[in-house]
C-alpha cells in the first residue's frame, strides 16, 4: 500500500483507469483507497455490507468500472459475485472474531487483526480482478454498481448514489 501507480486518471488525479479487458491490482487498489476515503462512501459500503449483506470489494470494483465508463451484462455480474463466495465465507467469519475479540485485545493486537483483515480483503480483490478480466466489459449499459445494489436488495438501491459520489469528476 505504497501509494504509487505510475498512471494517471483521465482528469489528471492520478487516479488509475482500468484498461479496456485488463483491471490491474495496483490500478483497483489505488482507486479504492482514494474512493473509501471519502466518509459518505465509506459509510454507504458498510451499510450495504452489515446491513443488505453486500460486498464492499464487489461494490468498489464496479464503481471503478463505472468511473473509467464501463459497465457489466448480468451475466458477468453473476459471474463475479460467484468468484467470491469462499472469500466472502472467510472474510465474514474473521470480521466477526475480530469484532468479538475487539474488548479482549490490546490496541496493537487489534491493530495487527485489522491489518490482516486488509490482506484478505487483498486477496479477494485478486479473485475478483481474475474474474473480471474473463468477462466481456460494455460500454454502454446500466450500471452495474445499480443493479448490484438492487439484486441485493430493492431498498438497497438508495445507497448507489452515495457510492458513485465523487466518480466521473462529480461532487455530489
Amino acid at each position: 500500500m505504497d501509494g504509487s501507480s505510475g498512471t494517471t486518471g483521465r482528469d489528471g488525479r492520478g487516479t488509475p483507469k482500468p484498461l479496456k479487458n485488463n483491471a490491474t491490482a495496483d490500478g483497483l487498489w489505488q482507486f479504492c483507497l482514494q474512493h473509501y476515503s471519502q466518509q459518505e462512501v465509506k459509510h454507504a459500503c458498510l451499510k450495504l455490507q452489515d446491513q443488505f449483506k453486500g460486498n464492499v470489494n464487489l461494490a468498489l470494483l464496479l464503481a471503478w468500472l463505472e468511473d473509467a465508463g464501463f459497465s457489466l451484462t448480468n451475466t458477468s455480474l453473476a459471474a463475479l459475485r460467484q468468484s467470491i463466495t469462499q472469500s466472502e465465507t472467510l472474510l465474514n467469519r474473521y470480521r466477526l472474531m475480530r469484532r468479538d475479540l475487539k474488548p479482549q485485545l490490546s490496541r496493537g493486537a487489534y491493530q495487527k487483526m485489522l491489518n490482516y483483515e486488509l490482506t484478505l480483503e487483498k486477496f479477494q480483490q485478486q479473485v475478483l480482478l481474475a474474474c473480471i478480466n474473463e468477462q466481456p466489459w460494455r460500454v454502454s449499459g446500466p450500471s452495474a454498481l445499480e443493479m448490484y445494489c438492487s439484486q441485493l436488495d430493492p431498498a438497497a438501491r438508495y445507497l448507489y448514489p452515495t457510492l458513485t459520489k465523487g466518480l466521473h469528476g462529480l461532487t455530489e
